[in-house]
């Protein structure tokens, strides 16, 4: 069994070192998912603009995700000085509690980098993730391939706007294509199809 043993305390310090992070913000709003990694003697916890940790002892080794609000209130309510946390197959067990989670068991290492981002992370970041070497699996594994999908047609909604106003001097949306891609060492993966609905849609993504 995949797990590790700790003292409380050092759990809800890391949490709360967290939670410090979105300060002046309620709990409600907190939809980040925490990125939990368990590696040899240590667990790593990450949200976008903050990664804390602290020495454990560990048997194995694993990545789960899940809500930041429900993790701060499944470990705030453990009143025992230590606690096991047990990995099983799309779930934690924190003590005697069981709770749904995304987990993934390492055979290689195609989930095992934490995807740094900032707090109030911005397209371009998103953007830039796909010119970072992250795999597909690490990606979908923190659920931002929809994020990444809907920062790319942000894009090409602003490609749309800059070519509205400089079709006039024979601008074509390529050429301000290859201006962002090249600038910016992005890349954009719509194709030309994706590009001619936009151009002929009001829709937003944002």
């Amino acid at each position: 069994m995949i797990s590790f043993f700790c003292n409380t305390k050092d759990f809800k310090n890391a949490l709360t070192l967290m939670r410090a992070v979105y300060k002046g913000r309620h709990m409600q709003f907190y939809h980040d998912t925490v990125e939990i990694t368990l590696t040899d003697g240590y667990v790593q916890l990450a949200i976008p603009g903050a990664v804390f940790g602290f020495k454990c002892k560990t048997k194995g080794t694993a990545k789960a995700t899940m809500a930041l609000s429900k993790l701060w209130i499944v470990v705030d309510s453990h009143n025992m000085e230590l606690l096991m946390v047990e990995f099983y197959d799309e779930a934690l067990r924190f003590g005697s509690f069981q709770t749904k989670a995304s987990t993934v068991f390492f055979k290689d290492d195609k989930v095992l980098r934490t995807i740094r981002l900032s707090n109030n992370y911005t397209d371009l970041e998103l953007l830039l993730l796909k010119s970072e070497g992250y795999t597909k699996e690490e990606l979908e594994f923190n659920n931002l391939t929809k994020s990444i999908e809907i920062a790319e047609k942000n894009v090409f909604v602003n490609i749309r706007k800059a070519y509205k106003y400089l079709k006039q001097y024979g601008v074509n949306p390529e050429d301000i294509k290859k201006i962002v891609m090249e600038r910016l060492n992005v890349k954009l993966d719509l194709d030309e199809s994706d590009m001619r609905q936009l151009f002929s849609s009001d829709t937003r993504f944002i």
